[in-house]
């Protein structure tokens, strides 16, 4: 659409050069109307360095045409609309949040402590168990691929299942050989996402979970033997360590609520002190 490909890769060789030109050189736009211009380093900045070429051209094609829609909408609007006491009171009340906003992170929020102990988290996750009952399955799993033409393999998944999360060192010694490979899940994973990992074409339900804690079948030329570590189902607590990141954040948005209040009610007690402020009792 605006050839996109030529553009992101014309702004990568903008950005890659360091050398200096002994002369100012003109900055490159993608696109313009009027007197406005899109540059390539802002087009550049709003898609991220870490895409791919199709996506990237993709990114860039759609921020063109957002950027030059909500400008076309703009002047079509100014020269057919007028301000009015509406839009003006509209406009200031945009401009009072938008400062508000940024007084709020700049000279509020960033005093805010970022520094959240394991301890808090435990105390918080022990506090609201109830809002922690799962209604799916995870496991941690460790697993081994042999080739299937090993007949007299019992050995093999006997090593297995006497082991554990912890034999990572173990078992890689042992499977050292192209034809026995081990893989350790020692994060909580969905029990579906873990069935898909392991290519297992069978059924496993969550109740199944409590007397079968290993696998054993052959799929696309592999022999799989797996070992459930660690299971939750549902009903079951979700695990603190998948709670964690939804504490971190109920935490920090605590602490930020609690910082603007205190910055609210001290701003309201300096204008107060200071007479700029007046209240009329009705």
């Amino acid at each position: 659409m605006y050839k996109s490909l030529l553009l992101i890769s014309l702004a990568f060789l903008l950005f890659a050069c360091n050398k200096k030109s002994e002369s100012p050189v003109e900055e490159k736009y993608v696109a313009s109307i009027g007197q406005e211009k899109l540059y390539e380093k802002e087009l550049m900045q709003a898609i991220g360095p870490f895409v791919d070429a199709t996506d990237s051209a993709k990114l860039a094609d759609k921020y063109i045409d957002d950027w030059l829609t909500e400008r076309v909408m703009y002047n079509e609007a100014m020269k057919l609309m007028t301000d009015t006491a509406e839009i003006s009171k509209k406009i200031m009340q945009y401009r009072r949040q938008l400062y508000s906003h940024e007084y709020c992170n700049k000279y509020i929020y960033s005093n805010v402590n970022m520094n959240i102990t394991e301890k808090e988290i435990s105390d918080y996750y022990d506090k609201h168990l109830n809002e922690y009952i799962i209604n799916t399955s995870y496991v941690k799993a460790h697993y081994m691929t042999i080739p299937p033409q090993i007949t007299r393999y019992y050995e093999i998944f006997d090593k297995l299942r006497k082991s554990d999360l912890d034999s990572e060192q173990e078992l890689g010694d042992y499977c050292d050989g192209p034809d026995k490979n081990v893989y350790f899940v020692k994060d909580w994973v969905e029990l579906n996402d873990f069935l898909k990992l392991i290519n297992f074409s069978g059924s496993l339900e969550p109740y199944e979970l409590k007397y079968k804690n290993t696998l054993d079948y052959i799929r696309d030329s592999l022999h799989y033997l797996v070992k459930i570590d660690d299971y939750v189902v549902p009903g079951d607590l979700l695990p603190i360590e998948l709670a964690k990141p939804q504490i971190i954040q109920i935490i920090m948005n605590k602490r930020r609520h609690d910082k603007y209040i205190q910055g609210k009610k001290e701003l309201l007690n300096k204008y107060k002190s200071d007479g700029n402020i007046t209240i009329v009792n009705q």
